[in-house]
């Protein structure tokens, strides 16, 4: 009985939502009709996206932004054998972006300032007020230098050119759902709604991530690799990390149109890692925690808006003969504006 109250009550709140609707087409032509539904169908989506207690936080109250942006990224890998260690790492990435965004949805453009480099990229985002998801697509061979090497804990020396030691693909999407009616989510990592009055919120999540590793053995030295751990010195190595995460969120306004958002949410994540060498292939499968934590500081007046922000994630593989961990963030500074008025 129960669970048929609240499916009539969650019936009636959508007739009512799109009743007005309803009857503005019956009275237009069919152009207009067509028109008005699908403005129709996008209020609906944003009500839905963007369900909050409007006494703390305050709706976007335009359609477009234009948001260029600078951002600076960095990444750290580490593969640690029965007895030797490898860390590699590439230089940051400077890169400066260009974003549009309708409502929630942002799509960007990114110009990578280091030229010359060989970087695929791809990356989107929606940010509504109790949701979040992003897409990303990299790949890149270039400048993955070779930082330590250690045997049985000692520094080990290698003179090998250290260049282009790895290639690494990353695909991957993430969803992340936020309680609590008074907090938003988008007023500190979408700005399309503003945080008025300070709130919190538990989120849950869940996410797909496909990393790919090939090392490349011509950047070190044979002599390094006289006494070599088997299980260090692979050829390739991909694993899939399915995982579920639940952590808090937390946006504090300071003063007025100004917030400092933080989030963090733990995950555990099931890894499916095939690991390939010269002569043998090997598939084992792990269950391991995963980190990610944001942070931003945003002022927002609903025209103008402008802030920091850092998002960064760690993900860990551990077997006896194998582990790596790797990380990686983004810092992120922006300015932008929003236009084209919504209808009231």
């Amino acid at each position: 009985m129960n669970g048929c109250n609240r499916f009539c009550k969650g019936a009636i709140l959508v007739f009512i939502a799109l009743a007005p609707c309803i009857q503005t087409v019956a009275q237009k032509s069919s152009a207009e009709k067509f028109k008005e539904v699908l403005r129709c169908t996008a209020d609906f989506v944003d009500y839905v996206l963007n369900d909050v207690d409007t006494m703390f936080v305050e709706k976007n109250l335009y359609n477009l932004t234009f948001r260029p942006d600078y951002s600076y990224s960095y990444e750290h890998y580490n593969f640690t054998g029965k007895s030797q260690s490898l860390d590699i790492a590439p230089k940051g990435v400077n890169a400066l972006t260009f974003n549009i965004g309708w409502r929630w949805l942002i799509v960007g453009y990114s110009i990578d300032l280091q030229k010359g480099r060989e970087l695929k990229e791809f990356n989107t985002s929606l940010y509504s007020a109790r949701f979040g998801l992003d897409l990303y697509y990299r790949k890149s061979s270039d400048g993955y230098r070779i930082k330590r090497l250690y045997n049985e804990g000692q520094p080990l020396p290698y003179t090998g050119n250290g260049e282009n030691a790895l290639t690494v693909k990353q695909i991957g999407a993430g969803l992340c759902y936020a309680f609590n009616k008074r907090f938003s989510y988008a007023a500190a990592y979408g700005q399309s709604t503003i945080q008025r009055v300070s709130a919190g919120s538990l989120i849950l999540g869940a996410g797909y991530n496909q990393q790919a590793f090939t090392l490349n053995h011509d950047a070190f030295d044979p002599l390094v690799k006289t006494q070599p751990d088997d299980a260090l010195w692979f050829r390739d190595i991909k694993f899939n990390d399915f995982n579920i995460s639940a952590g808090y969120a937390y946006n504090w306004v300071f003063a007025k149109n100004l917030l400092a958002g933080v989030s963090f949410a733990p995950a555990i994540s099931y890894k499916r890692c095939e690991t390939a060498y010269d002569e043998r292939r090997s598939v084992d499968g792990c269950i391991n925690m995963d980190f990610t934590t944001r942070a931003a500081v945003v002022y927002n007046n609903n025209r103008y808006y402008a802030g920091v922000s850092l998002e960064s994630h760690t993900y860990g593989y551990k077997k006896s003969n194998l582990q790596i961990t790797d990380g990686f963030g983004v810092f992120e500074l922006y300015a932008g504006f929003n236009f084209w008025r919504r209808k009231k």
